[in-house]
């Protein structure tokens, strides 16, 4: 990729809504030659999805994060694992991992007892393959922008994302259903395209996005690329805290914003107080972010684990 293409990326990742006309504007090119870009990206993997970020917990659901692990003999089985989970409707992202653990997914529902069933069935129905597995309640994300990544740009604005229960509940209408289910699956739709799909005019589609996004349903348009494919390793280093104030929490946020390799951090109740993402291109820059890390809260950190994401199998905001 040439720096083009990263700026291209950029815009993508603030706002993937965005025309060709209005990134190419942005980053001094025409739109024909941001089309090309785009397409290509996409051909090449660089660019694996279109993400509509929805706050769920305002809309009263609460969000889990489980981590599996598997006795590895079984292939089998673990691929009708894998089928199984993938069409849980409640199932919104699902991770083949390696490291201290095999599969993490994350589970939005609105009650415990949904919770209690999902993680049943999949003990019963697989207790030949689940060796172990670890729960805690996602409470919300700070997404940082990717640029900094391959453009060493600061992010100075966030995207914080939340998941779990708010206060303020909102009820959605079918319309605000059938737009959220098909910016769910491509958050670069166009107007015209939303309007086939949901058989709603353009006119009422305008007019219930703005609406969606000053709710703070919809939190942002982003987007999904492959870290792989940008010469990185997507790590996730899973903190157990000793002390968690809100300066700490504060502290934590701020470095993992200033540091060029965290993608998100995921704040946590249960067994992880924190979750950090971080593109990683060797075993020396490995080392390097833990000795930063540990250097920078060895009074903070109780201890920590790592796992690789090796592939996304499913992320879908509102599969409902």
């Amino acid at each position: 990729m040439d720096v083009l293409d990263k700026k291209i990326l950029r815009e993508l990742d603030l706002n993937c809504r965005q025309s060709y006309a209005q990134i190419a504007r942005k980053v001094r090119s025409s739109r024909a030659v941001v089309g090309y870009r785009i397409k290509r990206l996409e051909k090449q993997g660089v660019i694996k999805k279109y993400i509509t970020a929805v706050n769920l917990g305002k809309l009263g659901f609460n969000t889990y994060k489980l981590y599996f692990k598997v006795f590895g003999h079984e292939e089998q089985a673990e691929k009708d694992f894998i089928s199984y989970v993938i069409k849980l409707p409640k199932v919104i992202h699902f991770m083949k991992t390696q490291g201290a653990f095999d599969f993490s997914l994350v589970i939005a529902t609105k009650n415990i007892n949904d919770l209690d069933e999902i993680i049943s069935d999949l003990k019963n129905n697989f207790s030949n393959i689940i060796r172990d597995y670890r729960l805690s309640i996602i409470v919300s994300s700070r997404v940082f922008g990717r640029a900094k990544l391959f453009l060493a740009e600061k992010d100075k604005c966030p995207k914080v994302e939340n998941f779990s229960g708010a206060t303020d509940t909102i009820h959605l209408d079918d319309k605000d259903v059938k737009i959220l289910c098909a910016l769910s699956n491509d958050a670069s739709l166009p107007i015209l395209d939303l309007a086939k799909k949901t058989g709603l005019s353009m006119d009422v589609i305008k007019y219930r996005m703005k609406k969606l996004v000053k709710q703070g349903i919809i939190n942002n348009f982003r987007l999904l690329f492959s870290a792989d494919k940008l010469g990185f390793y997507h790590y996730v280093f899973l903190l157990n805290i000793k002390q968690a104030t809100k300066a700490d929490e504060e502290r934590i946020n701020t470095w993992g914003q200033l540091n060029d390799r965290v993608m998100y951090i995921t704040k946590r109740v249960g067994f992880w107080d924190f979750e950090l993402n971080v593109a990683l291109k060797d075993i020396d820059d490995f080392n390097k972010f833990v000795a930063e890390l540990e250097k920078e809260f060895s009074k903070i950190i109780n201890s920590y684990e790592t796992i690789i994401i090796s592939k996304i199998l499913k992320l879908n905001y509102f599969p409902y």
